[in-house]
């Protein structure tokens, strides 16, 4: 049952004159504090994404961290015309964004790898391999300098980061020069090196397991993979975009491309066109 309320005996009670209304703390509004923004960026966010963005990048993450920020820094530029088309600054900073991100999970996952127990053996057999595949790499780019298709082959090798993938790299060199054994005379690579790979990839099988159980390493490579193909995904919105709002700007909308992939399909062509069978003359045929 509600309190009746008594009137206070006060001399203010009996005035004539109207009491100014006063505002108590409790009549204020307050302001609800806003819900915090979502971030595209944030670990919850990148594990929020399908499974398929786990895959490992088709582009070294420390090229794809410039391409991105590169990339923000040309629409940035060209802000004005790009609003026109729906390419909002809201989408050029968080390209941004996405290109700090990748360049500190990179770091967080090389940092996590270094950190996987292995034995001082196994720490300098890695070392030892690392340093064996960026030589036949070295060589195979000076050797076969000429040769589209091998630099094509030498590119897809050398993608990637990882013991695993180091343990591939040997033995998908060690068939790349096999491949291309008359070059092998103007490099410094013998055949003990070849050699001594193979042996290396099979040595470090145990190591690679280590690495790949490893859940500190294992999420820190996740959180990269994810995070770079969620960047490209956003990237690859605004180089279509770009290359539509500067139709009329050959030269300007040239450079709303990936260099790196735009280098790979170009010797995947020459690669293709350079197998081709040669047509032979048919003899009487007009010149």
């Amino acid at each position: 049952m509600p309190l009746k309320r008594t009137p206070k005996n006060t001399s203010e009670s009996t005035s004539s004159k109207p009491r100014l209304a006063t505002k108590t703390p409790a009549s204020r509004k307050t302001k609800r504090p806003a819900s915090p923004s979502h971030d595209a960026t944030s670990d919850e966010a990148l594990l929020a994404l399908d499974p398929a963005y786990a895959v490992a990048p088709d582009i070294p993450a420390g090229v794809a961290e410039r391409e991105l920020t590169s990339l923000a820094r040309l629409a940035h530029a060209q802000q004005a015309r790009l609003s026109r088309i729906g390419v909002t600054s809201d989408k050029v900073d968080l390209l941004a964004r996405f290109a700090r991100r990748l360049g500190a999970l990179e770091k967080a996952w090389q940092r996590a790898r270094g950190a996987v127990q292995l034995t001082s053996a196994q720490r300098g057999l890695r070392d030892e391999a690392e340093a064996l595949d960026a030589k036949l790499v070295a060589g195979g780019r000076w050797g076969c300098r000429d040769d589209a298709a091998a630099q094509a082959e030498l590119s897809r090798i050398a993608d990637g980061s990882g013991l695993s993938d180091t343990i591939q790299d040997l033995r998908d060199l060690v068939d790349f020069w096999s491949d291309h054994e008359g070059a092998l005379g103007v490099t410094d690579i013998t055949s003990k090196d070849l050699d001594r790979a193979r042996a290396l990839a099979d040595a470090l099988e145990d190591a690679a397991a280590n690495e790949a159980s490893d859940a500190s390493a294992a999420h820190a490579l996740e959180l990269r993979n994810r995070c770079f193909w969620a960047g490209d995904e956003l990237a690859k919105e605004i180089r279509e975009g770009g290359r539509y709002a500067f139709r009329d700007q050959p030269k300007l909308a040239a450079r709303f491309v990936s260099r790196y992939r735009t280098g790979v399909r170009r010797r995947s062509r020459r690669k293709v066109k350079a197998a081709e069978p040669v047509a032979a003359p048919v003899l009487g045929a007009e010149a």
